[in-house]
């Protein structure tokens, strides 16, 4: 039988900073046992700690001093296996909008589901099987949706949510807040599947709920009451109003008891008075319910009257005891593919992104190229590829990194969510984000590259085309490494919006174009060498430059570059060969995917404190 016991919890946090620091009491000595199969609500006043509790029982707790005891299944609990054991529903549902409810079950599946011990039939049976408990067969082939897609119901969303979770079959569950932002009949719904399923697995199954109506939290076989600091009352359901009642609290008629229950517990702030007197309320309830429990015992299971298998127990009986160590459900490279498969399917489907690539692509190559399509000579001819070398760096940069801030961004909340229930690597992740962006970036570039090229009337030569091609894909690798990194390094798509383009300004200032390298005051003359833009310029003036030789005979006052190389040393653009520059900006995407990949490792690890 699954068990899980917890003894006198307590979690506290600081408050204030300085000589003002004190503690604050977030729940405090919270005991009981919940046996597989029962449904559990958590309900209070906004404070008291719901969410605290149930984190606290799901072993995503953070920041804070946490004191007391958590067993299950007879053992002090062990984060390695914990992780496939119990699984949680996060309030807000993470899912990706332009995948279907089967699709987002199936990803599930092949993620969570080893193939060594599940066949494809088995999978599609499981995800089968969730579709019909938790009524989502009718809308199984329509996209999750947002605002742009149309999609399913605010009701189906969680369901989904659950079903994921759900997906492994799990000992134990936990919903935070599963019923906000529903109307009473999904709200219903939702919690009545739930428990459905609870009973069919003997699955433990506990949730935080905010104001439920009286109908919807009866469908829980016990409830936990939480005021400010502790617990008023933890038993069955049904026997709550009755107990308020034994105490001297007695429901009016036609109140919603749930409301009525958090009302008596909630620690009034509109005045002194009312303060004063809805804190000696609390406390009283508090010290009623300790006095109680101490008198006839708790109203819950006590954990030494479950029967725990030992070690002469059957190996059948000894099943729900047994410890499972944590493993990844597949190997890196079936996690790859997975992913990779997913992210493909996605990018496909945003057809608006895809349009925007090759549309700018296509739009600024003729911009560029026609403007540039002319026959000018000597200085003019000079001038003319000085400029377009440099505007095709920022034209292949920008392009590249500001898609990719906001996407990553969107991809990496879903990730943290993902990797929280040990569906893949990050390492995994990573790679297949990366694979799915480079073919885009690198067509859309040469669409662009190709274009301005002949436009432009570069030297028509292979080798030089080829080297143009390699130099200025080189920037977009490193354009798409840095935004990588710069999406990785914050949270939010507006600081990355602002810190990249940022970022940028420095580079191209210290591009080689807009200022002489070697003029630089040596304070600030380091930071070329930082600068991939600086590198690519350089490597595509000699590119272009190289070879050629400009007419100076009907120059103003005899001001001119005779040769291609006379700008390459004018511009102090010849310190390192093409090669050389090539190397560089691989060698600076390498590093920038590095950071981004250490950046997604160290700040997605979960920092939990545990019991």
């Amino acid at each position: 039988m699954t068990v899980l016991d917890f003894k006198n919890i307590s979690f506290t946090v600081s408050v204030g900073k300085g000589k003002n620091k004190t503690q604050k009491n977030i729940i405090q000595n919270v005991s009981g046992t919940i046996l597989g199969g029962e449904t559990v609500a958590i309900i209070g006043s906004s404070g008291a700690g719901k969410t605290t509790l149930l984190n606290t029982l799901a072993g995503r707790i953070k920041d804070g001093k946490l004191s007391g005891e958590i067993s299950f299944n007879g053992k002090k609990r062990v984060r390695s296996s914990f992780k496939k054991d119990a699984a949680y529903v996060e309030q807000d549902d993470l899912l990706f909008p332009d995948l279907t409810v089967r699709e987002t079950l199936e990803n599930a599946a092949a993620f969570r589901l080893s193939s060594k011990e599940f066949s494809s039939s088995d999978k599609k049976a499981r995800v089968d099987e969730l579709l019909k408990s938790l009524r989502l067969i009718k809308s199984e082939n329509t996209f999750i949706g947002n605002q742009n897609i149309k999609g399913i119901s605010g009701g189906e969303r969680k369901r989904v949510s659950i079903a994921v979770e759900l997906i492994t079959e799990p000992k134990m569950v936990m919903l935070d807040e599963p019923t906000s932002g529903l109307d009473s009949n999904s709200s219903e719904m939702v919690i009545q599947l739930v428990k459905n399923i609870a009973v069919e697995r003997n699955m433990i199954a506990i949730a935080s709920i905010h104001q439920p109506n009286f109908r919807t939290l009866c469908l829980f076989d016990k409830v936990i009451l939480l005021a400010p600091g502790g617990v008023v009352y933890f038993g069955p359901t049904m026997q709550t109003v009755d107990y308020f009642e034994s105490i001297g609290y007695l429901c009016p008629k036609n109140d919603n008891p749930a409301d009525f229950f958090i009302d008596v517990m909630t620690i009034n702030t509109e005045n002194d008075q009312e303060y004063e007197k809805s804190t000696v309320q609390v406390e009283n309830l508090k010290n009623e319910w300790a006095a109680y429990t101490s008198k006839h015992g708790s109203m819950y299971t006590s954990a030494s009257s479950v029967h725990l298998p030992n070690k002469g127990s059957s190996p059948n009986t000894l099943s729900d005891n047994t410890e499972t160590i944590f493993s990844w459900a597949n190997s890196w490279l079936a996690e790859f593919f997975i992913l990779l498969r997913r992210s493909w399917k996605r990018q496909l489907r945003d057809k608006g992104v895809l349009a925007s690539y090759f549309m700018n692509a296509l739009i600024t190559m003729l911009i560029v190229g026609f403007v540039f399509f002319n026959k000018a000579s000597g200085i003019v001819q000079a001038q003319n590829k000085i400029g377009l070398m440099f505007l095709i760096a920022v034209n292949v940069v920008f392009p590249v990194i500001m898609p990719i801030l906001s996407i990553l961004i969107s991809e990496k909340q879903a990730m943290t969510r993902e990797r929280a229930s040990g569906s893949y690597r990050i390492s995994s992740f990573f790679a297949s984000v990366y694979f799915t962006k480079v073919p885009i970036s690198i067509i859309s570039n040469i669409i662009l590259l190709s274009g301005i090229y002949f436009l432009a009337k570069f030297q028509y030569s292979a080798t030089k085309y080829l080297i143009y091609l390699a130099i200025y894909l080189s920037a977009a690798l490193c354009s798409l490494g840095f935004a990588f990194a710069v999406s990785s390094a914050v949270d939010s798509v507006e600081i990355a919006s602002i810190i990249a383009p940022l970022i940028l300004s420095i580079m191209l200032i210290f591009g080689g174009s807009m200022v002489n390298g070697d003029s630089i005051t040596p304070v600030l003359r380091w930071l070329k060498y930082l600068s991939y833009v600086y590198f690519t310029y350089m490597a595509a003036m000699q590119n272009e430059m190289g070879g050629l030789v400009f007419d100076c005979s009907n120059s103003p006052g005899g001001a001119c570059y005779p040769t291609g190389e006379a700008v390459i040393e004018s511009f102090s653009l010849n310190k390192y060969t093409i090669l050389e520059c090539i190397m560089i900006n691989l060698g600076m995407s390498v590093a920038y995917n590095i950071i981004a990949y250490l950046f997604l490792r160290f700040k997605s690890k979960p920092k939990y404190i545990w019991l």
